[in-house]
């Protein structure tokens, strides 16, 4: 893990955690795929992915937002489906290397991969 520090007085980046925060109320319930593509998307490209799973951000005022809500994007029935989406908008926006720190293995990312690739 990196020791990132969220500067919460950079308004840009503060306006992105919002975003997530409220996005984070509507994975969890049945608004459909779009909003946890979106949460995922902004996460990684970001960089905040490790900031929500280590409850950095939750510790810095966003409660609600942490590990539990970036894994609910991908517990919905609909993780193929989500990969695939999150994959294809970072390869046109640029942020795939995100994807592929995050992911644990060559493996795991190129199963990332193959599921957009199917789209």
């Amino acid at each position: 893990m990196s020791n990132r520090v969220i500067n919460i007085r950079n308004s840009e980046e503060r306006k992105i955690i919002d975003k997530l925060h409220r996005l984070s109320l509507k994975i969890q319930r049945d608004y459909g795929i779009k909003y946890r593509v979106k949460f995922v998307a902004l996460a990684f490209k970001h960089g905040l992915v490790e900031a929500i799973g280590s409850y950095q951000l939750w510790d810095e005022g966003w409660q609600g937002l942490g590990s539990r809500a970036f894994d609910t994007c991908f517990e919905m029935g609909d993780a193929e489906a989500v990969i695939a989406m999150v994959v294809t908008q970072a390869k046109s926006e640029g942020f795939l290397d995100a994807i592929r720190n995050f992911c644990n293995t060559q493996d795991t990312y190129e199963r990332w991969l193959g599921y957009a690739d199917k789209q």
